[in-house]
């Protein structure tokens, strides 16, 4: 499994418990690990956009081009 996913299962595991600890050490300590897991998980988002395939004529990814308004022949 690779880390972006592992750490979004463990964001997923910790936020559904994170009510279940009280206000001793392990709250705070929950805090850290969700706080390390969020920064983690958007590391991993970045770098999946950044490895995102890009269209050969517009040089803009699919989620641009839907943001735009446009698909890839419009720019050829």
């Amino acid at each position: 499994m690779n880390p972006y996913k592992r750490s979004t299962f463990a964001l997923y595991r910790m936020r559904r418990r994170i009510f279940d600890y009280d206000d001793t050490p392990k709250e705070g300590q929950a805090e850290r690990v969700l706080l390390y897991l969020k920064a983690r998980k958007i590391r991993g988002i970045k770098i999946e956009r950044r490895d995102e395939p890009v269209g050969p004529y517009s040089g803009l990814t699919r989620r641009e081009l839907r943001a735009t308004g446009t698909c890839e022949t419009d720019w050829y």
